[in-house]
């Protein structure tokens, strides 16, 4: 039988993926390469939102949040990169998105990546543990486009690729064509 330490490591929550980077961040003082330039592999952690914060917050939107992502809040209210290319926001900023956005109510931006160039949202209509996770050019789309994972699976990704458009993995290539042939 697994020990509880080793059992974080093969069941995949919020906690445990939390926890393991916390673990990382305080022993990994790294420099890695990030889109071609060498940047500091870290992350800060906030400090987590208590009850009434969050109790505060979904009144404010008027929606109830999902477990895994308020699970998330509680444990570090945002998360930066120490890139500075990506950022999960907290309570604070989320709701300065909410003013300044005009997205559907029931869109609360999440995360930014490529420099804010990526809006990452969820869907609060979407069922718990559903997938519920979209993202948004918000200059040039019309639409936001699910990334087909829930915050739980989108944290995961998020972090273990620093920040960068991963929503691209697994793409089909099979089917296409290429535009000059050789």
């Amino acid at each position: 039988m697994l020990d509880e330490r080793m059992e974080d490591y093969f069941e995949i929550t919020v906690k445990s993926i939390l926890k393991s980077l916390s673990e990382a961040n305080n022993t990994n003082n790294t420099e890695i390469y990030y889109y071609g330039s060498k940047v500091k592999y870290g992350f800060n952690f906030n400090k987590g939102a208590t009850d009434t914060e969050l109790r505060n917050f979904e009144t404010k939107i008027g929606y109830t949040i999902p477990s895994d992502y308020k699970e998330f809040l509680q444990y570090t209210n945002g998360l930066e990169f120490q890139n500075d290319d990506a950022k999960i926001l907290d309570i604070k900023e989320i709701l300065e998105c909410y003013e300044i956005f005009d997205y559907p109510e029931h869109m609360i931006i999440i995360a930014t990546s490529l420099s804010s160039q990526l809006h990452i949202a969820i869907n609060l209509l979407s069922s718990e543990n559903d997938n519920n996770i979209y993202v948004v050019d918000p200059i040039a789309d019309d639409y936001f486009i699910s990334i087909k994972s829930d915050f739980t699976e989108f944290l995961n990704r998020f972090l273990s690729c620093y920040g960068s458009d991963y929503w691209n993995w697994g793409l089909d290539t099979s089917d296409k064509v290429l535009k000059i042939e050789e």
